[in-house]
């Protein structure tokens, strides 16, 4: 559970939220057991004749005399039948045994004068007992039903506990009923009691789940934010090797998993067990025996529970897996939407996602398993604790050594025990879904990021050269190098065309520029400087990128120009929009440079797409430019105009492209002309077409193609 241990630590700045629902939680268990208390009483003034004054009486002259009491009808000698107090049970050196007072024998009376007495009955006596004072022996008027005497016995009686105290308290502020259908009122009284302790603790329901959850949705926007940073400085090769839908799936689905754990642990876990210590505190006063006999099953219900847990665990990490997989055939299925109907590969596809999808329901199903024999499981062995103690009250209860409404009310508690008890059974398993899932984001979490360096020097702007010495790189996972022994130098101001086969490593090359991967050994110096000991922004603000893969945000067309500046003049925008051939479709639209793109820019056209790119690169003023087949998808007439603009704009400016087209050959001051991951000739184009066979291939498979083909 480290990992979800670990997750807590982001509630810190929340721990005012948390106090103030630990305090609720307190408030929670209380009125839970006041809910209860009130239940003996209603008990006693429904069922039993002696009502709650006469057992509240009742009680206090057992603990007094430290001796259990009953009253029943007994005729006595010549006196008509009564109501009269038997003496069923001493407590060892209770005041009854040290005076002698025997089981069988009957308390008629109290009689400190001595003198002959009538027979009283038993409610009177009970309230006679409770209020005789202490500081002074009392005397018995005793009938033994063995020897049908009537003697005297001082007695010396004990003070009362607090149980029986406040209970008498209680009885003499509420009105003695004079029959038993004025019971009523009290019983009326008793639930509207019950009724208010149950409102107001469902208030403080309300306010420890609300501030449990804004807390914890806090903590779960910490980490996301924390990780989101993470992911903004991670090297580009982890999204190679990962996927951008698996880490979609650890924000989305996995700090979710995290955020349930996390209310459960201040939810459940802590009102739970306060709810079920107070209905134990309770059921202990009313039977120790019997409510430590229903506990029994607590060791093996906790072994029970653990070995869940650890299944949920595994099973979670793997459902979470498969959800990534799943994400990732739904992304590149709707993002390639277009691809998939052209082709007819509808049915290809659903199978795809078929696949993945049962892969993710197996798991769920495990998980469900388990999920569901949890409850079950510790219920069973909970109630077959618990109807062990019933069965041992009930013999007590048919023996008259307990109260039948005792005995009810104990069972109010235990069921008022055992269910927070049986909604815990659930809470280590929905743990483990937590640790599995903070153990996929803290993964994220700690991934190494691009080298950082402190206080690093920041970068002049380029003026001088471009060196690539003895560099090397290889993909994570790849079985080669995408780079091997690549040594270039490029003087500032040129423009500098890099040919090759497709997965000669040409895009790679350019990727070591702007320090998107880094190499394996050598370096890359700009003006001297090794670009890996400078500030990655002083580097990466003086490089303008366009590459094949247009890349536009759900934003207007002015702020997908201006990406990357902070306070963008709109006459530069324009400017910028104008020599791009922007400003050509732009004015056609309602909103002008107002519209907005669309996701992935999806509004626009891949030429249009194309255009903004171009004018964002513009914009930026960049010492050094890098296009990665920046006209692919740009028509004849517009590659035109742009190659004029462009023509413009890279002078002065040291200028990287990668070549399929033959405009931009002719336009290199150089070719550089890779394969395999090596570079294989350096020069221009004749002298390339008269030494490298390879070179005039592509030139005559490729170049002489693209000449009059339009875009």
């Amino acid at each position: 559970m480290k990992h979800f241990r670990r997750s807590l630590r982001y509630l810190w700045p929340q721990r005012r939220r948390l106090i103030a629902s630990g305090f609720c939680v307190m408030m929670i268990s209380l009125l839970w057991a006041g809910g209860f208390l009130p239940l003996l009483p209603g008990l006693k003034i429904l069922i039993n004749p002696e009502g709650f004054h006469g057992w509240a009486y009742r009680t206090m002259a057992q603990a007094r005399l430290g001796a259990r009491l009953q009253a029943i009808d007994i005729s006595i000698r010549n006196h008509p039948p009564a109501r009269h107090i038997q003496l069923l049970e001493g407590d060892k050196d209770g005041p009854a045994l040290e005076a002698g007072l025997l089981p069988t024998q009957w308390l008629v009376n109290i009689d400190p004068a001595g003198a002959e007495t009538p027979l009283e009955p038993a409610n009177v006596l009970f309230r006679r007992l409770a209020e005789a004072e202490s500081d002074e022996p009392a005397v018995l008027v005793v009938f033994d039903q063995r020897s049908g005497e009537i003697f005297r016995r001082e007695v010396a009686l004990g003070e009362a506990d607090i149980k029986s105290r406040l209970l008498v308290s209680l009885a003499r502020i509420i009105p003695e009923p004079a029959d038993f259908p004025g019971r009523f009122p009290i019983l009326l009284t008793i639930l509207l009691i019950t009724l208010a302790i149950n409102l107001l603790r469902d208030v403080f329901r309300f306010a420890q789940q609300y501030l449990v959850q804004t807390a914890v949705f806090r903590a779960i926007m910490d980490i996301r934010c924390e990780n989101y940073e993470v992911v903004l400085h991670l090297p580009t090769t982890y999204f190679s090797e990962k996927g951008t839908s698996d880490t979609m799936s650890r924000f989305i689905q996995d700090t979710t998993a995290i955020a349930d754990g996390q209310v459960t642990l201040f939810g459940k876990t802590l009102t739970e067990p306060a709810k079920a210590l107070s209905s134990l505190a309770i059921a202990l006063l009313l039977s120790w025996k019997l409510t430590l006999l229903a506990m029994v099953i607590g060791p093996p219900a906790f072994l029970l529970i653990r070995k869940f847990g650890k299944t949920m665990r595994r099973a979670s990490r793997r459902a979470l897996e498969n959800w990534s997989a799943m994400l990732a055939v739904l992304s590149e299925t709707l993002t390639g939407i277009h691809i998939v109907k052209a082709y007819t590969m509808e049915g290809a596809e659903r199978k795809r996602f078929f696949r993945v999808n049962r892969a993710l329901y197996r798991q769920q199903k495990k998980m469900s398993k388990i999920d569901a024999a949890t409850s079950p499981s510790v219920e069973a062995m909970g109630v077959t604790a618990g109807l062990a103690a019933v069965a041992i009250a009930g013999w007590m209860v048919l023996h008259r050594q307990m109260d039948a409404e005792i005995f009810i009310a104990w069972l109010a508690l235990l069921a008022g025990m055992f269910d927070p008890i049986r909604k815990l059974a659930k809470v280590i398993t929905r743990f483990h879904k937590s640790d599995a899932a903070a153990k996929r984001v803290f993964e994220l979490t700690d991934q190494p990021q691009e080298t950082f360096i402190p206080n690093a020097p920041a970068l002049p702007r380029h003026s001088e050269s471009i060196e690539f010495a003895d560099v090397r790189f290889r993909y994570p996972s790849a079985a080669e190098d995408a780079l091997k022994e690549i040594n270039l130098s490029i003087a500032a101001r040129q423009t500098i065309a890099i040919v090759g086969p497709n997965g000669s490593g040409k895009t790679t090359l350019l990727r070591l520029l702007p320090r998107l991967i880094d190499p394996a050994e050598g370096r890359v110096l700009i003006d001297g400087h090794d670009i890996s000991q400078c500030s990655i922004r002083s580097l990466r603000r003086q490089i303008g990128v366009v590459t094949q893969e247009t890349i536009l945000f759900h934003a207007t067309i002015a702020e997908n120009i201006a990406y990357g500046l902070r306070r963008p003049k709109s006459e530069d925008v324009l400017a910028a929009a104008r020599k791009a051939f922007v400003d050509e479709f732009v004015q056609q639209m309602p909103d002008g440079y107002d519209t907005m793109v669309g996701e992935h820019g999806a509004t626009l056209s891949g030429g249009q797409r194309q255009r903004i790119a171009i004018a964002r690169a513009i914009l930026r003023d960049p010492a050094i430019l890098i296009f990665d087949e920046a006209m692919s998808q740009v028509d004849s007439d517009s590659e035109h105009r742009i190659q004029q603009a462009m023509s413009e704009f890279i002078k002065g400016r040291t200028t990287l492209m990668v070549a399929h087209r033959f405009q931009t050959v002719l336009s290199a001051d150089r070719l550089v002309v890779m394969d395999a991951g090596r570079i294989i000739d350096v020069g221009t184009h004749a002298e390339l077409m008269g030494r490298c066979q390879l070179y005039r291939h592509l030139y005559n498979t490729q170049f002489l193609e693209s000449k009059d083909t339009p875009a």
